[in-house]
């Protein structure tokens, strides 16, 4: 996958030279507003098009090469337009040379013809912010059912080349991606082209995310039945209206269907009955944490590996929640100097307490904010090492300094809560104080 992505002047004027460690199955970037964390993965994703094998000549040893060729795709698709950086250099292959190449845009129908060493022959699923908690139910005028191989391939490129361009997608794709997979009695369907399945696996997913939704899954008799219902015109997940759901669970479903019609849709070229689970290919997505509570954001990037093994995840975030369920070599922080951007890696965060993630990943500082509101005040950590010592010097049973512990102790009380572990300690070291 990508370990190092070089690129001058991007159309946001940037210019990337990120180093990554190799061989992790996700890599999260965050930053401050402006540092270039949406730029960084519209930039790669469109550099992985760019190199694509769909888009060279029938060779043996890569599975989508002549893709492009067929006339249903490339018929539709000749036209589109990659907005590429000046240079660009992936994985220490030069891509594109800003002295050699004097284009800015790729032409599809032209890039057949580009003299490029490096080539990728895996899917790619880009899946930006941008509405993500919003859907509208079905629209019976215009109900989606499925189409051959290519229409499905089609679709998902699609979505995934609007999202890189920066583009949102219709306001029903969430019901027309349910409807289109169940709306047709799968006893009429070929084994090979049914894709209900994938309804199947993303409730699965919402399930292991969220387990009191148990039960969108019943199997029963060899067969599964999904809590996906129409009814009055409108399409029903977990009995509720789906232009009515939480924006929590509109951006997670988004999230989920994005990469299973994705996966489906690059897999329907080669093998239409493909575990989508164990797809080797590589997902882009920006802002993961949009809408999600953050117990869903602490266990989204671990649940992704899990059901994902062999996808390579690159995720732009702004939570400490998410960076928090990381390991070691996972988490970027992106440093914009000038229009010069770079990424320091975080180290383990998983190993970190959550304070520690604020301070060493986003750099707040809880007790200097803390000390503002109050007016120069002592921070709440400083009032825990006054009384720590107060305690300690509590020898001679002086009244006064009894008194003063005391007083100190009810300042201290409300700012913790009942299962903080410093409260434990404080009532600990204030049973001392006879």
């Amino acid at each position: 996958m990508i370990h190092t992505f070089k690129a001058e002047q991007t159309d946001a004027g940037l210019n990337f030279d990120i180093h990554m460690d190799k061989d992790k199955n996700a890599y999260c970037f965050i930053g401050e507003n402006g540092a270039g964390k949406t730029n960084l993965l519209e930039n790669m994703a469109k550099t992985l098009v760019y190199c694509h094998s769909i888009f060279k000549y029938k060779k043996e040893n890569l599975k989508y090469a002549g893709s492009f060729s067929e006339n249903y795709i490339i018929d539709k698709i000749k036209d589109f337009k990659l907005d590429l950086p000046v240079g660009i250099s992936l994985n220490e292959n030069k891509i594109k040379d800003r002295d050699r190449d004097k284009f800015r845009f790729a032409i599809f129908e032209h890039i057949p013809n580009s003299n490029i060493n490096f080539i990728f022959d895996k899917p790619i699923v880009f899946i930006g912010a941008r509405n993500r908690g919003y859907t509208e139910n079905i629209d019976r005028n215009h109900v989606r059912i499925l189409g051959n191989s290519y229409d499905r391939f089609l679709e998902a490129f699609y979505r995934s080349f609007n999202y890189m361009s920066g583009k949102s997608l219709g306001d029903t794709e969430i019901a027309d991606w349910f409807v289109s997979r169940l709306i047709i009695n799968p006893n009429f369907v070929p084994r090979h082209q049914d894709r209900s399945s994938e309804v199947a696996n993303l409730l699965m997913l919402m399930q292991e995310l969220e387990p009191a939704l148990e039960g969108l899954i019943i199997r029963k008799n060899d067969g599964t039945n999904v809590d996906i219902v129409f009814g009055e015109g409108k399409l029903f997940f977990n009995k509720i209206p789906i232009d009515k759901l939480a924006t929590g669970y509109v951006a997670i479903i988004k999230i989920f269907q994005e990469i299973l019609a994705g996966y489906g849709g690059w897999t329907g070229l080669i093998d239409p009955s493909a575990d989508l689970s164990d797809v080797e290919g590589i997902v882009f997505i920006d802002e993961i944490e949009s809408h999600l509570h953050p117990v869903w954001q602490y266990k989204i990037i671990p649940l992704l590996k899990k059901f994902f093994p062999k996808t390579a995840f690159y995720i732009a975030t702004h939570s400490p929640t998410v960076i928090s369920a990381t390991e070691q070599g996972e988490a970027y922080e992106l440093k914009k100097k000038g229009n010069n951007v770079t990424a320091k890696k975080l180290g383990n965060p998983r190993e970190w307490y959550l304070a520690d993630v604020f301070s060493q990943a986003f750099h707040v500082s809880f007790d200097s904010v803390q000390a503002e509101s109050e007016q120069g005040t002592s921070g709440l950590t400083q009032m825990l090492k006054n009384f720590s010592d107060m305690v300690k010097h509590h020898t001679n049973k002086d009244q006064n300094l009894k008194q003063d512990i005391e007083d100190l102790y009810q300042k201290i009380l409300p700012r913790l809560g009942a299962d903080d572990p410093r409260r434990r300690s404080l009532d600990s070291l204030k049973s001392l104080v006879k």
